[in-house]
């Protein structure tokens, strides 16, 4: 590359000369006569170097220099001052200027100066990569760093939050399983003596303590397929009220041993986009837990509604003694009952985490209201679709009919556009 020289004297004889000199020795030169015109040329060019007299019309040398490398922090400058300015050209280097030369000067003695502080500035040039470099090195480094350290503190909280988790599932096998073995123990035992009633009633319990962990293991694994990405969905149209309804036929004999009255209000074809198995799964344990921690004689409403937003909006309100801001909090932790460890009600505190994981990777969303002692209303929203087209069977004429063809049936479709309301499928609770 070829390297470029501003040339700075307001003796045009003199500016002229070392031009011609330079030149001749292979530099592209450019020779002004004012540091005014100089700084000019700096802003509108790019020169490695600046010979510049220190006794100049206006802004002299050392001001020059200056401005100049406020200009170009890189910009290698070089002061020329008589043998008695010398001074004021220590004082100029002081400022940002490599070197001096004194007047009158030689070629033999100009040249090597010139070399030194174009190598200096190629110097300061390649210090101050090397420089930023390092910073971005060390930010990269203290970035690293960081990571490493959430990382373990992640690993750690897993670890524990794992360790938890096995201490929790291992408790809730344990109880069941002592139950089971005992009462099997009476049950096969000589010394014991039971009458019928008895072992009807430890049969009951025995399929009691089988049911609740089989229960249990089908949380566990369905929470250990969602957390690791192995858990398949389906995404289909799914009818919200058909849906709905088996739900409400399956909880509907727990409600009414306790007196609950379970009223429901869905649009009859409001459909969602969902996985039909999980969504029933979802429904289902929302409305147990509306049944296990209602009121005796209280009631369910389960309401269903577009929500306006692309979304269908799917709530289960109850009339139970409601949840604390504490409890809320807490919800979504595995094996916490919140409190209700020791009530009469099973659980195994999976539920709500299995639910809101399938309510997520169905799209959607899952929350909580509640007010203590009016009750709580759990609601849910997924990606709402199309209504399902019901196919219907059409049959050809025939050939007694007068026309030429074979009795066949011939799929039509048609899709229905009402948005009728599902009549109230309200239960009352046995006398």
């Amino acid at each position: 590359m070829t390297i470029r020289i501003l040339i700075v004297d307001d003796e045009p004889a003199q500016m002229h000369a070392l031009c011609d000199t330079l030149g001749a020795h292979g530099y592209e030169t450019t020779g002004l006569a004012s540091s005014e015109a100089a700084l000019q040329a700096l802003r509108t060019d790019s020169y490695q170097l600046l010979l510049a007299d220190l006794m100049l019309p206006g802004m002299d040398g050392i001001a020059l220099v200056q401005a100049a490398r406020a200009l170009d922090p890189d910009l290698a400058c070089v002061i020329m001052t008589g043998e008695g300015s010398i001074s004021s050209a220590v004082q100029a280097m002081q400022v940002g200027a490599l070197d001096y030369i004194l007047k009158p000067f030689r070629v033999s003695v100009i040249l090597p100066v010139l070399s030194r502080a174009l190598e200096t500035r190629r110097l300061r040039i390649q210090n101050a990569l090397l420089e930023a470099r390092l910073r971005e090195h060390a930010v990269r480094l203290v970035r690293m760093n960081d990571d490493l350290r959430l990382a373990q503190q992640q690993a750690e909280r897993a670890n524990q939050a794992k360790s938890t988790f096995l201490s929790h599932l291992s408790h809730e096998l344990r109880t069941p399983l002592n139950a089971i073995l005992g009462f099997a123990q009476i049950l096969v035992s000589e010394k014991l003596i039971t009458t019928e009633p008895q072992k009807r009633q430890f049969a009951g319990n025995i399929l009691t303590g089988a049911r609740h962990l089989l229960k249990l293991s089908n949380e566990v694994l369905d929470l250990a397929k969602i957390e690791s990405g192995r858990l398949l969905l389906e995404h289909d149209a799914v009818t919200v009220a058909d849906v709905l309804e088996e739900c409400r036929v399956l909880v509907d004999p727990q409600a009414q041993l306790r007196g609950i009255l379970l009223r429901s209000t869905c649009p009859e074809h409001l459909c969602v986009r969902a996985d039909r198995m999980r969504l029933k799964q979802v429904v289902i344990n929302l409305l147990s837990n509306a049944v296990k921690y209602n009121r005796e004689h209280g009631a369910i409403n389960v309401q269903c509604t577009p929500s306006g937003q692309g979304t269908v909006r799917i709530a289960v309100q109850d009339t139970g003694c409601g949840l604390s801001a504490e409890q809320q909090a807490a919800l979504y932790q595995p094996f916490n009952r919140l409190g209700q460890e020791g009530g009469k009600q099973d659980g195994s505190g999976l539920g709500l985490v299995v639910t809101k994981h399938l309510v997520e990777k169905m799209g959607g969303e899952l929350g909580v209201v509640s007010t203590i002692g009016l009750g709580t209303t759990f609601w849910l929203t997924l990606p709402q679709a199309a209504p399902v087209v019901v196919p219907t069977l059409a049959v050809l004429p025939t050939a007694q009919d007068g026309h030429v063809g074979t009795s066949a049936p011939v799929a039509d479709t048609s899709t229905v556009a009402s948005e009728a309301t599902r009549p109230d499928p309200a239960i009352t609770p046995n006398p």
